[in-house]
C-alpha cells in the first residue's frame, strides 16, 4: 500500500512538472510569435516613393525623408531582432513559471508590440522629430530594464531546469544598462539634431567595451587575489 501511495505521489509530481514545462513552452512560443508579428508590422512603416518611372522612383528613394524612413526601418528591425535573440537566450533553460516572470514578460511584449508604432511615429513626426525620437528611446529603455529584471529574477531561481546554468551572467547587466543609458543620453540631442541616431548605433560597441573592461577588471582582481 505504501509503495502504491509513493508511486501515485511520484506520478502526480511528474504530471505537475510536465504541466509547468508545457506552460513555459507556451509562453516562449507566444513571445516568439509576438516578436515575429512586430517585425512584420515594421514593413507598414515604410514610405512608398511617388512617381511612375524608374528614374522618378529612384530619385524619390534618395530624398532625405525617404532615406530617414528606411534607416528607421532597418534600425527597428535590428532592435527587435536583438531583443528577440536576448529573450531566446534568457528563456532557453526555463522549466516553469511564476506570476512575476509572466508579468514582466507581458510588459516586455507590450514594448515589443509598440515598437512598430513608435517607428511609424518617428517616420511621420516631421518637425516634431524630437518628440517621436524620445518616445522611441523611452520604449527601448523600458524594454531593456524589463529584460534586466527578468534576467535577475531567473538567475539562480527555481524556475530553471535542474542543473541548468544561469541564463545570463552578471556582466550582461552592465551591458544592458550601458545600452539603456545610450538611449537616454540620445533624447536631449534629438531636439537639436537628427544625428542623435548616432547614439543608438554606438550603443552596441559601447556595451561591448564596458563588458570587456569589466572582464579585464575581474581578471586583474583574480590575479591580485591569487
Amino acid at each position: 500500500m505504501t509503495g502504491q501511495i509513493e508511486d501515485s505521489e511520484r506520478d502526480t509530481g511528474d504530471v505537475a512538472a510536465e504541466v509547468e514545462f508545457i506552460s513555459a513552452e507556451r509562453l516562449i512560443f507566444f513571445s516568439d510569435a509576438v516578436a515575429a508579428i512586430a517585425l512584420t508590422l515594421l514593413a507598414f512603416t515604410l514610405k512608398v516613393p511617388p512617381g511612375t518611372s524608374d528614374h522618378a522612383i529612384l530619385n524619390s528613394i534618395f530624398e532625405h525623408k525617404y532615406r530617414l524612413s528606411y534607416l528607421e526601418f532597418l534600425i527597428s528591425f535590428v532592435v527587435i531582432g536583438n531583443h528577440w535573440r536576448s529573450h531566446h537566450r534568457l528563456f532557453r533553460f526555463v522549466n516553469s513559471l511564476d506570476s512575476r516572470i509572466i508579468t514582466l514578460n507581458m510588459v516586455w511584449l507590450l514594448m515589443i508590440v509598440i515598437i512598430p508604432f513608435a517607428t511609424r511615429l518617428l517616420s511621420s513626426s516631421g518637425g516634431g522629430f524630437g518628440v517621436g525620437f524620445s518616445f522611441y528611446a523611452i520604449i527601448q529603455v523600458i524594454t531593456l530594464l524589463t529584460f534586466l529584471l527578468m534576467s535577475r529574477h531567473l538567475r539562480g531561481s527555481a524556475l530553471l531546469r535542474p542543473g541548468a546554468p544561469a541564463p545570463s551572467p552578471k556582466d550582461d547587466d552592465s551591458s544592458l544598462l550601458t545600452v539603456a543609458a545610450m538611449f537616454v543620453i540620445s533624447i536631449p540631442f534629438a531636439f537639436v539634431t537628427q544625428w542623435a541616431f548616432v547614439f543608438w548605433v554606438a550603443s552596441s560597441p559601447a556595451a561591448k567595451a564596458v563588458r570587456r573592461y569589466r572582464e579585464r577588471d575581474f581578471e586583474s582582481d583574480a590575479e591580485s587575489a591569487g
